[in-house]
């Protein structure tokens, strides 16, 4: 979801506005443009490397659930840290980037949250 939503807010037509110029003769109506802009084109391509963290969150979180397989505490501190790193990335930027990233933050807590039920035995032997 983040690498979606970031190649979406780097290239998608993201500022949006218009512009009427005023009207030289009495009776006639201004002329008025429609423009869009990305987030590139606004802010040069130093935003990219912002817009890499939370792909790199997720890339650590993929990482972390694949390698760390047979080692199940390991990977519930990844996920649960990545988790919270995405989240506060969403907080920071939520007046920049809005919410585009806060559906893949929900992902990764569910994922989180399914990982601490994995270890757990559904029904305990007697002995």
């Amino acid at each position: 979801m983040t690498w979606v939503v970031r190649l979406w807010v780097a290239v998608g037509p993201v500022y949006q506005g218009q512009s009427t110029t005023a009207a030289t003769t009495p009776g006639v109506a201004g002329e008025s443009t429609h423009y869009t802009s990305t987030l590139i084109e606004v802010n040069g391509l130093r935003v990219l490397p912002l817009l890499l963290i939370p792909v790199a969150l997720t890339a650590f979180a993929l990482v972390a659930v694949l390698v760390s397989e047979s080692r199940q505490g390991t990977r519930k501190v990844a996920l649960w840290g990545l988790a919270v790193l995405l989240l506060g990335f969403c907080v920071v930027g939520i007046f920049s980037i809005r919410l585009f990233y806060v559906p893949a933050a929900i992902a990764l807590v569910v994922s989180a949250v399914k990982s601490l039920r994995q270890g757990r035995p559904l029904v305990q032997a007697e002995s």
